[in-house]
C-alpha cells in the first residue's frame, strides 16, 4: 500500500507508522505547514497513494480546505478518532464525514459512527516494540515516581485520576517527577505543581529512557468509564518495561490483570499504599514490569493493530 500521512506527529512517526509492513511505502506532508496545500497537489501530480490518514485535533483548522482538495484527486482519507469518546460529537463527527474510513480507540463510539452512515472500525493505540523498549537509565529521570502527562482542563474526568494518582503522592516522601506542558504552573483548576516536581517538557525521543529510569510509572487517564478507551501511555510505558501504577477503569481492566501486568488503584490511599509496597519490593516490580511488557509485544504493537484493519485499508 501507498500511505500519505498528513503529520508528523510523534504518534504516528514512533508508534502507527511501525505498523506497515516493508513493501507498503509511506510519505509525510505535514497539514500543519505553511505551504502545504502546495506541497499535496504538487506531490499528487507524481504519486498516487492509496489513502491519506490523519489523527485527532491535526487537520481540524484544515478541513475545509483539505476535504475538497482531497475529493478533487479521488484520494481516501483515512481519520484516527483519537479523542473518542469525550470529543466525538465536536471534533470526531464533523472530520468523520470527510473521511471514507474512521478508526476509533472508544468501541462504544461505533454505534454512533453507524447511525450517521460513517464506516467506521475499532482501532487502539499500541506500542513499537522497535522504539517503546529498556534503555540505559539516565540520572536525569531517575526517580521513585515519574509521570509524564500534560495537563487539561477540558477533561472532566481526568480530575479523577489527578486526585487517586498523584494528588496522594505530591506531599509524601517520594522523589516525584512530572514531565508535560507548563499548565502544570498555571491553569484555571489552581491544580499546579512545584517547580521541584515540575520538570518542563519531555522530548519523545527520551520517553523510553525517562520510562527506564523511574521505580515506578504513573498513569493518568482523560476517560474513566469506557470499555476500551485509556491513554496511550499505557502501551508506551509498559513496551519500555515500567512498572506502571495507574487508577482503575474497566478499559484498564478490560485489557489487563491488576498485580500481573500492571497495578491499579481505585483510592488516594490505596495509591499511597501500593507506593510504600512496591517500593520496597524491586523484585516485584521487575517480575510484574516484564509480564507487562510481554504483554504488550504479544497483543498490542502496531504491527497487531494495522494487521486487524488491513483487509479494509486494502479496499479502499
Amino acid at each position: 500500500m501507498k500511505i500519505l500521512l498528513l503529520n508528523d506527529s510523534s504518534l504516528l512517526q514512533h508508534g502507527l507508522a511501525s505498523g506497515f509492513s516493508s513493501v507498503d511505502e509511506l510519505r509525510y506532508l505535514p497539514v500543519h505547514l505553511p505551504d502545504w496545500e502546495d506541497r499535496l497537489t504538487a506531490l499528487l501530480r507524481i504519486w498516487k497513494p492509496d489513502f491519506a490518514f490523519a489523527e485527532g485535533v491535526s487537520i481540524s483548522t484544515v478541513a475545509g480546505r483539505l476535504f475538497p482538495l482531497l475529493r478533487r484527486h479521488s484520494l481516501p482519507l483515512v481519520y484516527w478518532a483519537i479523542d473518542d469518546p469525550p470529543d466525538w460529537r465536536r471534533m470526531s463527527l464533523p472530520l468523520s464525514r470527510g473521511a471514507s474510513l474512521v478508526l476509533t480507540p472508544a468501541k462504544e463510539c461505533l454505534p454512533l459512527y453507524q447511525r450517521e452512515k460513517i464506516r467506521a472500525l475499532y482501532f487502539h493505540f499500541a506500542c513499537d516494540p522497535a522504539f517503546h523498549r529498556p534503555t540505559e537509565p539516565s540520572l536525569a529521570y531517575t526517580c521513585d515516581l515519574l509521570l509524564v502527562a500534560n495537563y487539561y482542563t477540558s477533561y472532566p474526568q481526568r480530575r479523577i485520576g489527578l486526585e487517586t494518582i498523584l494528588t496522594p503522592l505530591r506531599s509524601g516522601p517520594f522523589h516525584l517527577k512530572v514531565f508535560g506542558n507548563q499548565h502544570w504552573l498555571a491553569n484555571t483548576d489552581y491544580y499546579t505543581l512545584s517547580p521541584e516536581i515540575y520538570q518542563g517538557y519531555l522530548p519523545y525521543d527520551q520517553l523510553p529512557c525517562a520510562y527506564s529510569s523511574a521505580k515506578i510509572v504513573l498513569g493518568l487517564h482523560s476517560v474513566i468509564d469506557s470499555p476500551t478507551m485509556m491513554s496511550m501511555r499505557t502501551f508506551e510505558a509498559m513496551g519500555c518495561g515500567a512498572f506502571f501504577l495507574t487508577h482503575w477503569s474497566p478499559a484498564i481492566e478490560n485489557m489487563f490483570k491488576n498485580h500481573v501486568h500492571l497495578v491499579w488503584s481505585r483510592h488516594p490511599d490505596e495509591t499511597l499504599e501500593l507506593v510504600r509496597f512496591y517500593l520496597n519490593r524491586e523484585d516485584l516490580r521487575h517480575k510484574i514490569a516484564r509480564q507487562g511488557q510481554e504483554e504488550v509485544y504479544r497483543y498490542h504493537t502496531y504491527q497487531h493493530r494495522i494487521q486487524s484493519v488491513r483487509d479494509r485499508l486494502e479496499r479502499l
